[in-house]
């Protein structure tokens, strides 16, 4: 029973996450290039930059790689460019994973270590480091600006990396997910590190409650977290791009400006 219970929870917040919005004119200037590492087609991601014109940083392009909630798919592609566009800081690329289906009827979509598929063939673990690899050997990253991103059903797998004994990554942002201790690592090894994490108390999908549990758990363990919460229930709701940009500003220790003005797309639609 034990094993049953964080299946079916983690299955449910799979049903509702944000989706591409319609219309693309804002992001036809954002380079998207659709890769594979090596000629694994399950080890499929996009390689996204905001300013394709813009010379590589001195000190090398500072990373945020997101797992797309929801079924994980290549269509959440045009909503991640507008991450880029919108949110990402400047001289950053963003990189997109997309989830491999393993089998029909697959119940999780970014299986871990700990929680595996048992079609999988390896896991978002190892396929998120194969392709930081694989970015590495394409273009030079700043090693001290790695982060990493996840909502609804791929928060735990961002949970999951925010509590490994050693990690690539400076930090890290989950957005309207559960939150799972018992399929996680151990959760001391998150002390020193960034988390942010926002969620709605209107949530009916995924309990505010796990979001509060995260907070107070990863803060006690000595992580430093930043909880901040939103309106409108399960999905991107309301300013999500000054809102995610507040996020990576915190996660790379960016002092916010003294006042703010959203100039940009406010929501995305829920599906």
């Amino acid at each position: 029973m034990n094993r049953i219970r964080p299946l079916l929870v983690v299955s449910l917040c799979v049903a509702l996450a944000a989706g591409p919005a319609v219309g693309q004119a804002d992001v036809e200037s954002v380079s998207s290039e659709q890769r594979t590492v090596g000629t694994d087609g399950h080890k499929t991601y996009f390689l996204i930059n905001a300013a394709p014109e813009s010379p590589s940083p001195e000190a090398g392009y500072g990373l945020l790689l997101i797992l797309p909630g929801g079924d994980g798919s290549a269509d959440f592609n045009p909503f991640v460019q507008r991450i880029a566009r919108h949110a990402a800081p400047d001289g950053f690329l963003v990189v997109q994973l997309v989830a491999p289906k393993w089998r029909d009827g697959q119940e999780i979509v970014w299986p871990t270590q700990r929680l595996p598929d048992e079609a999988q063939q390896f896991t978002t673990e190892e396929f998120i480091d194969a392709v930081l690899n694989d970015v590495r050997a394409a273009r030079r990253l700043d090693e001290d600006r790695l982060l990493l991103m996840g909502w609804s059903s791929s928060g735990p797998v961002v949970y999951a990396m925010a509590c490994q004994e050693q990690t690539p990554f400076d930090g890290f942002y989950i957005s309207m997910s559960v939150f799972k201790p018992d399929l996680l690592p151990a959760i001391a090894n998150a002390k020193n590190r960034r988390i942010a994490i926002e969620h709605s108390p209107d949530d009916r999908v995924c309990p505010f409650r796990l979001a509060e549990q995260a907070r107070d758990q990863l803060t006690a363990a000595g992580a430093a977290v930043q909880f901040e919460t939103y309106p409108g229930g399960h999905g991107w709701r309301g300013a999500i791009y000054p809102r995610m940009r507040q996020a990576l500003d915190f996660l790379l220790r960016v002092e916010p400006p003294s006042t703010s003005q959203e100039s940009e797309p406010s929501s995305e639609p829920t599906r």
